[in-house]
């Protein structure tokens, strides 16, 4: 097999689906899966990251459920489910698009960038996703959970729409832009870190559903740990105390001085836990998708 398709093999256990369209539906699936199984575990992190007080994820438990019951743990999930798909879309999509342009030529490596082609390539589709999608998603969620430990009155959010409704009413379509460049930065280095290391890994150890699941959860656990500070800067700037940050600098200098270097790290736990959950579920289930859309979508001539 030559370098041009080894590329492409790093969505073992299948091969690179031949059809775009294939992949945008097999992302897509496999984000809205993914993000109904495992929310709890975001609304949790994110509230951790928005409390200027030293709690814990069982102390944020204790309060949603003394305040909410379970349903509180889903409060911003519509936000999330509905960009889930288009998420995961982009996502894949902008992967494969980016790995056969940085494959093309007889030597299918016309950049010499080697296995590092993962890498640029999750950096692409890191980005895009980002622009069209991470952001607004992530700023409406945030605002949703952050709504909902209003201390001075009830919450101002009564659903979804009524949340995107007020936002753009109050400040515009750049409302549900906020904290827009450490989203980029966030999510691009992510994916980056995650498709290279995947692809980074032998074969034999991405080679069925389980084992791509054990290095997909692998490759999400090391970009939570490598840029958690980001996570933690963009859910203050996308709070409902936004306003107070200058920019990304002088917000990640607030917490610093105020709160202390460990502030960065709020959320980790709940938010590795989401990660490797996350990237082990979509890494898996996207290519168990495409070989089932193989089977009852013939895209060859």
């Amino acid at each position: 097999q030559s370098s041009k398709c080894c590329i492409f093999c790093i969505m073992a256990p299948v091969d690179k689906p031949k059809h775009k369209g294939k992949a945008l539906v097999a992302g897509a699936c496999a984000g809205i899966f993914e993000i109904s199984c495992t929310y709890p575990t975001e609304y949790v992190k994110t509230s951790m990251q928005l409390s200027t007080r030293n709690v814990s994820a069982l102390t944020i438990m204790k309060e949603t459920m003394a305040a909410s019951g379970p349903s509180g743990f889903y409060r911003g999930l519509p936000s999330m489910v509905y960009f889930a798909g288009p998420k995961a879309a982009i996502r894949f999509f902008s992967f494969e698009f980016i790995s056969g342009i940085l494959s093309k030529g007889e030597s299918g490596d016309p950049y010499g960038l080697g296995r590092a082609k993962g890498f640029v390539a999750g950096l692409g589709a890191g980005t895009m996703e980002a622009i069209f999608v991470t952001t607004p998603q992530e700023t409406i969620k945030v605002r949703l959970i952050n709504d909902a430990f209003r201390t001075d009155g009830p919450p101002k959010y009564r659903s979804f729409y009524h949340g995107v409704r007020t936002i753009v009413g109050e400040h515009g379509i750049g409302g549900i832009y906020k904290g827009m460049f450490p989203t980029i930065v966030k999510v691009s280095t992510a994916q980056a870190t995650r498709f290279g290391i995947f692809q980074l890994m032998p074969q034999t150890m991405r080679d069925t559903p389980v084992k791509a699941a054990c290095s997909g959860a692998f490759a999400g656990g090391v970009s939570v740990l490598l840029f958690q500070g980001i996570d933690v800067i963009k859910s203050r700037m996308q709070g409902l105390d936004a306003s107070k940050y200058r920019s990304s600098l002088h917000c990640a200098t607030e917490i610093l001085q105020k709160e202390g270097i460990f502030a960065f790290y709020k959320g980790v736990g709940p938010r590795l836990t989401r990660v490797c959950l996350e990237v082990g579920i979509t890494m898996s289930m996207y290519g168990e998708i495409v070989k089932a859309l193989n089977k009852v979508w013939k895209t060859d001539p």
